[in-house]
């Protein structure tokens, strides 16, 4: 079975520089449309985005039996 997916359009909204606390950089996007309690996402900034820049993001369900971190 397929499992449900959406996808957002959204806008970088600031890197967050963490090079002091040895983390990855991250960056904050914001998206058009969405509830106010979930407008904001912070994820690793692995593609190198830039403030500004349009991106498309797509949200899944993770399977039940995957392992999960703490």
């Amino acid at each position: 079975m397929t499992q449900p997916t959406i996808t957002l359009a959204g806008t970088v909204q600031k890197p967050l520089d963490r090079s002091t606390l040895k983390q990855p950089q991250l960056v904050q996007l914001s998206f058009q449309g969405a509830d106010h309690r979930y407008g904001e996402l912070r994820i690793p900034n692995t593609l190198g985005w830039e403030e500004g820049r349009a991106v498309e993001v797509t949200f899944g369900m993770l399977p039940a039996d995957l392992p999960r971190a703490i």
